[in-house]
Order: C-alpha cells, then structure tokens, then sequence
C-alpha cells in the first residue's frame, strides 16, 4: 500500500513539474472582426505570454449580427468579459444600460496616453469615460502607380490638380474615379465625410457639435460643390454601384483612384497582390494648407459590468496592455489599414501603411461626423446625405439646394 501511494504521489509529482501552470483568470473578448481572428490570436498569446496568469479568448461575431447577439447576451447576463463598443450612440446605449464599467486613470493608466478626440467616442454625457480606444482608419484615396505612371500624373495635392489629374486618367481610357453612391455608408464615411473636413475645418466641426453652425455654411456648400466636380469622373451607372463593385473595379485596374478608408488595405491587397498601391489624402484648396484628414474611430474596448474582483483586475491589466507599444504594434501590423489609437506602434511593417501615417504628419484630424449626435434621431445623417448627393447627382440639384434639404432632413437636430 506505501509503495502503492508512493508512486500515485510520485506521478502527480511529475505531471505537475511537465504540464505547464493552469492560467488563474480566463478572460472571453468579442468583436464584429471575425475577419482579424489570426491578428487577436497572436496578439493574445504574446498578452499571456507577459502575463502567464491571464489567458484571453477572441469569439467574434458576424459584423451584421453583433449588436443584436451582444444585446441579446448583455440581457441575459451571458455576455463576454470584454466587447468592442461601437463609437457614439451604439456603444453610449450600452453604458447607459449600465452594462459597462465606467474607467479611469486608476484602472488603466493608457487612458491618459489617448488623445481627448480619441476618448470622445466612448464618453458619456456625463463625462465618464465608459471604453478605451481601440483603432482608428483614415479617409482618402487609393490609387494605382501603374496608371498614373502610364499616364504621366503624380498624386496631387490641390483639388485642381486632383481635377486635372482626372481629366487625363479618363482621357487614357481609364474610369478615373471607381466610385458609386448604392451604400448610404460609403457616401457618408468616404465621400462626403472626406471632402468636407478641407472645406469647412475642424473649428466649423466644433461649432457644428455646438449647434452654432449649419449646413448653410459657405464651407459646406463648397463640399457639395467639389463633389459633383469629381463626379464628372465617375463611372458610367454610379448610381447603382456599391461597395463590393467599387472594389472590383478598382481591384481589376478598370479604375484609377479608389475612395475608401484605410481599412480595405488588407481586402485589396488580397483581390490583387500584384497591383502596385499608391496613397494620397483629400487635396487641399492650395499647396500651402495642411491635410484636414477624414478618420473613423473604429471600435473601442469596454468591460462587462459583470466582471468583478480579481477578473476586473485581469480585464484592466490586459486593456491596459493594448495601448503598450508591443501590442499596438502587434495590432497595426496585423490588423492591416487600421492603426492602434494610441500611436504607439513602433515600427510598421507594411511599406504602404507607414507612408500613409508619415503622410499624415503635421495634419489635422477631423472625426467623422455620421455617427456623432447627428444619428441619435431619423433621419440620421447617412441616410439625410446620401439623399442630398442624390439630388446633387442625379437630379442635378445646386449645392446650395443640396444643403437646404441636409436643413429639412435634419432640422430635429438644430430645432433641440
């Protein structure tokens, strides 16, 4: 019986000195980037690598489906440790559910590296801070070196010469601009939210959010102005082209230039891996001025309120981390056209998205404004802008009468 026993204690001995430690605290995350599963695998791993004690766990969700399963698990009290919130009212109607936990400084000290428009997404009207920022993507225009070097034009840096850039692209044969107006979302996030910051400026973007402004503004009329010049160089039938077009078009090298955001880096990389990839920003008026850029905060990082003691503790740590420069590093590597919020990510990798962000150096930042209070009532500003290019366009109405009908659609805003 002793030699019996002996050896069961010898075993477990020895299994114990094998096996690696069992993690103290799991933690589960969600997301609606099922796409970045590899991305947040390694990134996680490299996290319990630092931090042996703490495992992390990436379920995501279809991108469709997220915020009615997120719902869904939040009533139910089934909801992961940790969820991307959405900026603006999506992930605002979660804190004020009291789902989340309010953050500080004290649980994360990243938070003070976050710049304070970075934070503005995730604050309540409260002030409280309710999710850490996560990535952000600019607003811009890909386009194809082969062409331009076939046609002898370089990218350019005023709107005539973007215009005069066009003009020559479609006299060589090509579509010069691949873009059409089906997706409400595209026209708010990549079109008109790309050329109003050059013609208004983020002081009328302050007022705007203020109500001390409107859409009346010369600048703004200017932005309708300047789109239906560009549009000159859409292609044939834009009214009924939507995103997945456009990206094959583009992909394909039927079109020249390509409006979008950084995040379709990856996707367009991977439709054509031979297609040499340029970059500019929106043109300014003159050569002078600086970028006024178009950027998206993509998603940000809450805590479930459920979460407490030891597991909180965990949760902190690991949100934490992801503002360190290994992991935003990790992220902006991985997660390819988006860029960890809190710009400490090291040294990139891929050629085309470090030129983008030295590019950026010295401009100005300008927030897209659909999903800020103007979308908290219907219309909402997708749906109000898409309908005023609509007229712009298609019904050739004047820039002046596309601003009246942003005033109609959406006088619930300026009336409050």
């Amino acid at each position: 019986m002793k030699k019996t026993l002996t050896l069961v204690l010898a075993l477990l001995l020895t299994m114990a000195l094998v096996s690696p430690a069992l993690a103290e605290v799991h933690l589960t995350v969600t997301s609606w980037r099922v796409e970045d599963q590899a991305a947040w695998d390694q990134i996680n791993a490299a996290f319990t690598a630092e931090y042996p004690d703490i495992t992390v766990e990436y379920i995501p969700v279809t991108a469709t489906e997220y915020d009615s399963v997120l719902q869904t698990k939040l009533q139910s009290g089934n909801a992961e440790d940790i969820m991307f919130l959405r900026a603006f009212s999506t992930g605002l109607q979660i804190y004020n559910a009291g789902y989340v936990h309010e953050l500080t400084e004290e649980m994360i000290p990243n938070l003070s590296v976050m710049r304070s428009d970075l934070l503005a997404p995730w604050t309540g009207e409260d002030g409280v801070v309710y999710g850490l920022p996560g990535s952000v993507c600019y607003g811009g225009f890909f386009y194809n070196k082969a062409i331009f070097e076939e046609v002898g034009v370089e990218p350019p840096r005023t709107f005539d010469e973007f215009m005069d850039v066009c003009q020559k692209i479609e006299d060589a044969g090509y579509v010069a601009i691949g873009f059409g107006i089906l997706d409400s979302w595209m026209v708010a996030e990549y079109l008109s939210a790309t050329v109003v910051p050059v013609t208004t400026g983020t002081e009328w973007h302050e007022k705007l959010m203020a109500k001390e402004t409107d859409y009346t503004d010369a600048g703004y009329i200017q932005h309708f102005d300047w789109i239906k010049q560009m549009a000159e160089y859409f292609p044939d039938g834009y009214q009924g082209i939507g995103s997945s077009d456009m990206q094959m078009m583009f992909a394909s090298e039927m079109a020249a230039i390509y409006p979008v955001g950084t995040f379709e880096l990856t996707v367009i990389e991977s439709l054509n891996p031979d297609l040499d990839l340029g970059w500019f920003f929106m043109p300014t008026e003159t050569a002078d001025e600086p970028y006024v850029i178009n950027y998206g905060a993509i998603m940000g990082y809450g805590i479930n309120k459920n979460v407490e003691g030891e597991k909180l503790e965990a949760a902190c740590t690991y949100l934490n981390w992801l503002a360190e420069q290994e992991a935003s590093e990790l992220f902006t590597n991985n997660v390819l056209g988006q860029y960890a919020a809190s710009g400490n990510y090291g040294v990139i990798e891929n050629e085309l998205s470090a030129e983008i962000i030295a590019d950026a150096e010295g401009a100005e930042f300008f927030i897209q404004i659909p999903y800020q209070q103007l979308s908290d009532q219907s219309p909402d500003y997708t749906a109000a802008i898409q309908g005023a290019i609509y007229k712009l366009l298609v019904e050739d109405a004047t820039p002046e009468e596309a601003a009246e009908y942003m005033m109609t659609e959406q006088a619930w805003y300026f009336a409050e």
